[in-house]
């Protein structure tokens, strides 16, 4: 059962039940200027906050689909984690988004290849964990009993036993928290395809309780200031997290690797705005699947359609990375044009929304 706190939305039903790619993009690209005022009219997040929790290598020609001109073999991208609260009539809910586990993570195919490959040592070195989700928590004063829902944007290379289930004690570290996931992303995780295998846990879920999962079909709106919207393509259930601050609608997600992905024809990334400016595409998929690549260009195009440019950068959209490029002396030129900011323990997530951050 869906929990009475998520409200069904229907806006977008009819625009990703078009037939033919081009005619749905401009459908979708409809539903979400409706869809982007409904979230809107439900106010702001009362608190939105963010930490870095990992830093680690990634293949270029995934990153930016193999457009951006670098001999570097990796970028590195950074894991971050917000906790969003919101109202709900005289309720406060608290949502704890991408609460990645990088020691977990490691165990997925892809990270497991490259340590038989270079070794743990090597690992080591280029990996940087910058916190835990215990530390992060206890940093915000927040008790792990009051987590009501935990999300993802997908689950790729996530573990969520150490959340969800229960421990050597018989509880779980968040107590009363229910994972909200797409009904699509677990009929992956049942029987996952040998293209998919790369980036997935299988065993992610075992031992969760069936009551601690909830299995969501479509988009819905919790409280004021917070919507989950599906965004298929990287993942057939892939979902955008929309967070609405002091300056309008943002979204998070790792359908694009930093900003630079939804406005390519000003970026500054050796190779990006040539090929933008060449092929006529308004966003730059992160390419490490192909499940279905013309929707997930869709689904950044409603990302783009549901959030606000930056005020004094309006061609940069308020897009925040779950998983976002960022410098590294091993990825020379490899860097964002423009970041919504250099994120340490305990930050806002983005510096507008500090007017709504009101402790947690």
């Amino acid at each position: 059962m869906v929990p009475s706190d998520l409200v069904r939305v229907s806006e977008l039903d009819a625009a990703w039940a078009v037939a033919g790619s081009g005619a749905r993009l401009d459908a979708v690209r409809r539903g979400g200027r409706k869809l982007r005022d409904r979230i809107l009219a439900g106010g702001a997040a009362r608190c939105v906050r963010t930490v870095d929790l990992a830093t680690f290598p990634y293949p270029t020609r995934y990153a930016l689909a193999s457009v951006a001109a670098s001999p570097a073999p990796y970028v590195f991208m950074r894991n971050r984690m917000q906790l969003v609260q919101v109202a709900a009539g005289s309720r406060t809910i608290t949502i704890l988004v991408n609460p990645t586990d990088p020691e977990r993570s490691s165990a997925a195919p892809y990270f497991a290849r490259l340590e038989e490959r270079y070794g743990s040592a090597a690992r080591r070195l280029l990996s940087t964990f910058h916190t835990t989700i215990p530390a992060a928590l206890a940093a915000w004063g927040v008790a792990p009993e009051t987590i009501d829902y935990v999300t993802f944007d997908h689950l790729h290379v996530q573990d969520v036993r150490g959340l969800l289930a229960p421990g050597p004690g018989g509880r779980a570290f968040l107590p009363n928290a229910k994972l909200l996931v797409q009904k699509a992303e677990l009929d992956t995780l049942a029987q996952i395809h040998p293209l998919q295998v790369e980036w997935y846990i299988p065993d992610c879920l075992t031992g969760v309780p069936a009551d601690r999962i909830v299995a969501l079909d479509g988009d819905y709106l919790i409280g004021g200031g917070f919507a989950i919207v599906r965004t298929p393509g990287h993942t057939w259930g892939n979902h955008t997290l929309v967070i609405v601050t002091g300056t309008g609608a943002w979204t998070v997600s790792e359908n694009g690797v930093c900003v630079d992905a939804y406005a390519p024809g000003v970026s500054r990334v050796r190779g990006v705005a040539k090929h933008a400016r060449e092929s006529g595409v308004e966003v730059i998929l992160n390419a490490n699947t192909r499940e279905g690549s013309l929707d997930q260009y869709t689904s950044m195009v409603l990302e783009k359609t549901l959030a606000d440019g930056v005020p004094e950068r309006p061609e940069w959209p308020q897009h925040f990375s779950s998983s976002e490029m960022v410098p590294h002396l091993l990825a020379p030129g490899l860097a964002p044009t423009y970041t919504h900011g250099a994120i340490t323990h305990g930050e806002i997530a983005a510096r507008s929304a500090t007017a709504y951050a009101q402790g947690a």
